[in-house]
C-alpha cells in the first residue's frame, strides 16, 4: 500500500503500475515494429540512392552542355574566351 502524498507535492503523473498494464506491453511492441520499419524504409530509401548515384544516374551538367543549349558553338566560345585572355594580360578589362 502506497503512503498518502504531501500536499505540497503534485500527484506523479504515473503510477507503477501503468507499467505493468498488459495494453502497455503492446503498445511498447507495436512502438518498437514501428521504428524498425521506419528504419529499414530510411536504409532501402539511402541504398537507392547510392545505387542511383554509382549507376551514373545523377545529372551532371557540364559547361559545353550549357553552352550548346545556348546555341554557342565551341568555335565561337574559344574565340571569345582568346579574346577575353588577351585583353586580360593587357591590362583591359
Amino acid at each position: 500500500m502506497a503512503t498518502p502524498r504531501r500536499p505540497d507535492r503534485p500527484e506523479p503523473q504515473f503510477q507503477v503500475e501503468d507499467f505493468f498494464s498488459p495494453r502497455r506491453s503492446k503498445f511498447l511492441l507495436w512502438l518498437n515494429t514501428a521504428v524498425k520499419l521506419s528504419a529499414l524504409t530510411l536504409d532501402r530509401e539511402v541504398e537507392a540512392l547510392a545505387a542511383s548515384r554509382l549507376f551514373g544516374e545523377e545529372l551532371t551538367v557540364r559547361p559545353e552542355d550549357t553552352l550548346r543549349a545556348a546555341g554557342i558553338s565551341s568555335k565561337r566560345q574559344a574565340k571569345y574566351q582568346r579574346r577575353r585572355m588577351s585583353n586580360l594580360l593587357a591590362g583591359r578589362s
